[in-house]
C-alpha cells in the first residue's frame, strides 16, 4: 500500500485528506500549473479536504461534550482524540485473548464500526504483511449471519480490521437468563451452520466458535457469528499451538492436531450443548485438566444433563462432538440438514422445566435402566432362539409333545447360541474403536483410495446408501443358503423319512463341518449388518431428505440380519447336544426324549433309521453320552 502512494501523487494527496495531515494547496497548485484538468482535480480536492475538516472538528466536538457527560466511563476506555487511521476511537467494547474491540466511528463514510486491534504476541507467528493478505479475504465472506468484515491494515505498529458494529446481546448473556429449549438451539445451530459454511467457503476455520462470539442482533434477532481473531487460512501452516477457548476446543487440538472443519463443528456442538446446559460436555478448570479429561474421555452425556430433550437433537448434539473427528459432521451443511431434520416435527411442543432449580434426576439412573433393558432384551431373545432351535430339532427327529424341552433349556440352549454373535459383535466393536488409529496410521498409503471412495459415496444419495444395504445383505444372505443348502437338505430328509426306514441318512463330520462354516459366516454377516445399523445408520438418517425410507431400509437390514441368526441356530442341537447312548436290539442307538419309564431313542448310520418308543427295560445302558454328529 505505501509503495503504490508514493508512486501515484494523487493516490498519496487523497491518503492525506483522509489522514487530516496538513497540505500545501499552493505548492501543490504551482506544480500541476500546466494541465488544466489536473488542476480542475485538485480544485475537487480542496474542498472535499475542507468538508472533512468540518466534519473532524464537528466530531471532535460531539466526543468532548460526550466526555464531559460521561467522563468517568468514556475517558477511561480511550485516550482523548485517539485514531487508528481513518478511524476515530469512540471506546473499548471488549478485550479477548487475541485483541481488543472497540467502538469506533469511519471518518470516511460517517458511520460507526467495530474495530478488533490485535495484540503483538498474537501476530509474532505470522509477519504482519502475510496477516493483513489474509485477513483482506475476510471481505470476501459475505453472509447475513456472519459479521461483515469491510477491511485489515497496519497503524501504529497495530495490525487490526474494522467490521459492521452489531447492537444485541450475546449468545453468552443470553444463557446467563436461563438456558434455552431445543427450539430455540436448533434454530441458532442452524443459523450458525450456515455462517460456517461461508466461512469454510472461503478456505477459512473459525477456530473461536463460543458463546461470547456469537450475537442476537436487536434488529429482529439475527444470529452473527463474530470476532475472527484466532482464525487461520485451512492452506495456511500452523505452528499446531492450541488456539481458542479451552472450554470449546476439541479433543485433537489438545494434543497438538491442525485445526480443521470439523473442529469448528465440535466447537459448536459444544456450544448447542451450553445453549441448552448451561454446562460443558468437558469440564476442567485448567488447561491441564482439560487436556487430562479429554485424553481419558471424561465426558458429560447430554441426556445425562436434559433427559427431557427430544432424542433426534440429542443424536445431532453429541455426533458433533464425537471425540473422534472421523465420527463428527464432515461438513457444516450436513450438521444443518441434520437440524433440519430433526426439526420436522413442529407440532411437538416440549415444555422446559424452571431454570432456576436444578433437573430433577430420575429415579433409576439411565445406565442402570439401559443395563435392565438389555439382560432383558437379552433373555427374551436367547430364550426365543433356543424355542426355535428345539422346535427344528424337535419336527426333525418327530419328537412328540410329552418328549419335548422345558423353558429352562430353551434358555441355555440359546445363551449358548448367542454366545458367537457375542464374540464377533465385540470383536467388531473393537476394530470399530481401533479404526481412527489405524486410519491415521495409513492414512498416507491410503489417501489416493479413500478420497475415491469419498468421491463415490458423496455422488450416491443417502436414500440409495441405505437401500444398498440390505440389497447386499440380502445377496449375501442367500449365496451362504445355497452354499451350505446340503445341511438343510438332510435336516428336511431327516423329517420327510418315516420311523423306521432302511435308507440311511447319516448326520456325521459332514454335516458338522458345514454347519460350523454357516455359522460362523452367518454370524459375521449378521454383526456387520447389527453395527451399520447401531453406529451407520443414524447418520444416514440425519442426511436424508426422506427419513421414513431410510428407517424402513434399516428394519429391512435388521430383519435379514434376524433370518440369518435364526438359519444359524436353528441345526445347533444336532451338532452339540448331547445325548446318552443305549443298546437296543443290538444297535446302538440315542437317547433323544424321556418321561417317567419310557425312553424316545432314535439312529441313523449305514443301516437307516430309527425312531422308536421303548421302555426302559428294553434297553442296555452304554454309560456314555454322545452328539448326533458322532457315531455311537
Amino acid at each position: 500500500m505505501a509503495s503504490q502512494r508514493e508512486s501515484d501523487p494523487i493516490g498519496k494527496l487523497s491518503a492525506s485528506i483522509a489522514d487530516g495531515a496538513s497540505i500545501d494547496w499552493d505548492a501543490i497548485r504551482e506544480l500541476a500549473a500546466d494541465d488544466q484538468e489536473l488542476r480542475k482535480l485538485l480544485e475537487h480536492l480542496q474542498v472535499v479536504a475542507a468538508v472533512a475538516d468540518v466534519h473532524r472538528h464537528q466530531v471532535a466536538e460531539t466526543l468532548e461534550s460526550s466526555r464531559r457527560q460521561d467522563g468517568t466511563t468514556r475517558s477511561a476506555d480511550v485516550e482523548p482524540a485517539r485514531r487508528w487511521g481513518h478511524l476515530l476511537l469512540i471506546r473499548k467494547i471488549g478485550e479477548g485473548a487475541f485483541g481488543e474491540v472497540y467502538e469506533a466511528l469511519d471518518t470516511w463514510l460517517d458511520h460507526p464500526r467495530a474495530l478488533k486491534l490485535l495484540k503483538t504476541d498474537t501476530t509474532k507467528r505470522l509477519s504482519p504483511a502475510h496477516i493483513l493478505h489474509e485477513a483482506r479475504k475476510l471481505v470476501r465472506v459475505r453472509h447475513p449471519n456472519v459479521v461483515m468484515v469491510h477491511g485489515a491494515d497496519s497503524h501504529d505498529g497495530r495490525v487490526g480490521f474494522w467490521m459492521d458494529l452489531i447492537q444485541g446481546q450475546t449468545l453468552e448473556e443470553h444463557v446467563r437468563g436461563g438456558r434455552l429449549s431445543a427450539g430455540e438451539a436448533t434454530h441458532i445451530g442452524r443459523e450458525l451452520c450456515s455462517a460456517l459454511a461461508a466461512v469454510h467457503a472461503a478456505n477459512l476455520v473459525h477456530r473461536d466458535v463460543k458463546a461470547q462470539n456469537v450475537m442476537r442482533a436487536s434488529d429482529g434477532g439475527r444470529i452473527i457469528l463474530m470476532d475472527f481473531g484466532a482464525g487461520e487460512f485451512l492452506d495456511v501452516p500452523s505452528d499446531r499451538r492450541p488456539q481458542g477457548t479451552p472450554l470449546y476446543l476439541a479433543p485433537e487440538l489438545f494434543t497438538g492436531g491442525a485445526a480443521t472443519i470439523q473442529s469448528d463443528i465440535y466447537s459448536l456442538g459444544v456450544l448447542l450443548y451450553y445453549l441448552v446446559t448451561g454446562k460443558f460436555p468437558v469440564q476442567g478448570r485448567t488447561f491441564t485438566d482439560l487436556a487430562l479429561a479429554h485424553a481419558q474421555r471424561d465426558r458429560r452425556h447430554l441426556r445425562d444433563e436434559r433427559p427431557d430433550l427430544p432424542d433426534p437433537f440429542i443424536k445431532v448434539v453429541e455426533r458433533a462432538i464425537d471425540p473422534e473427528p472421523v465420527r463428527r459432521f464432515e461438513t457444516s451443511g450436513d450438521l444443518h440438514a441434520a437440524l433440519e431434520g430433526q426439526a420436522r416435527p413442529a407440532a411437538v411442543t416440549v415444555v422446559e422445566p424452571p431454570a432456576a432449580g436444578p433437573t430433577p434426576k430420575p429415579i433409576v439412573p439411565g445406565r442402570v435402566r439401559f443395563a435392565l433393558a438389555a439382560g432383558v432384551a437379552v433373555v427374551a431373545l436367547a430364550g426365543w432362539m433356543g424355542l426355535l432351535a428345539y422346535r427344528t430339532f424337535e419336527a426333525a427327529l418327530h419328537i412328540t409333545s410329552e418328549f419335548r424341552a422345558g423353558p429352562l433349556e430353551y434358555l441355555r440352549l440359546g445363551l449358548e447360541a448367542l454366545l458367537p454373535f457375542a464374540i464377533y459383535l465385540a470383536v467388531g466393536s473393537v476394530l470399530l474403536a481401533l479404526l481412527p488409529g489405524v486410519w491415521r496410521l495409513l492414512r498416507p498409503m491410503l489417501s489416493p483410495m479413500s478420497r475415491a471412495l469419498q468421491t463415490t459415496t458423496r455422488s450416491l444419495s443417502p436414500e440409495i446408501s441405505a437401500t444398498l444395504v440390505p440389497v447386499l445383505g440380502a445377496a449375501a444372505a442367500l449365496a451362504l443358503l445355497w452354499w451350505h443348502w446340503p445341511m438343510f437338505a438332510t435336516i428336511v430328509a431327516l423329517q420327510d423319512a418315516p420311523d423306521v426306514v432302511s435308507t440311511p441318512v447319516i448326520l456325521g463330520d459332514g454335516f458338522k463341518s458345514t454347519y460350523l462354516s454357516h455359522s460362523n459366516l452367518s454370524a459375521m454377516l449378521c454383526v456387520v449388518l447389527v453395527l451399520a445399523a447401531w453406529r451407520w445408520w443414524p447418520g444416514v438418517e440425519l442426511q436424508s431428505q426422506d427419513v421414513a425410507h431410510v428407517r424402513r431400509m434399516k428394519w429391512v437390514a435388521i430383519g435379514i440380519a434376524v433370518v440369518l441368526a435364526t438359519s444359524a441356530v436353528a441345526p445347533r442341537p444336532f451338532v452339540f447336544e448331547r445325548f446318552d447312548v443305549v443298546l437296543y436290539q443290538n444297535r446302538p442307538s440315542f437317547v433323544i426324549g424321556t418321561k417317567g419309564d419310557e425312553l424316545l431313542l432314535f439312529a441313523s448310520d449305514a443301516n437307516g433309521i430309527l425312531r422308536v418308543k421303548v421302555p426302559r427295560s428294553a434297553v442296555t445302558l452304554k454309560g456314555i453320552s454322545k452328539r448326533l454328529v458322532e457315531q455311537p
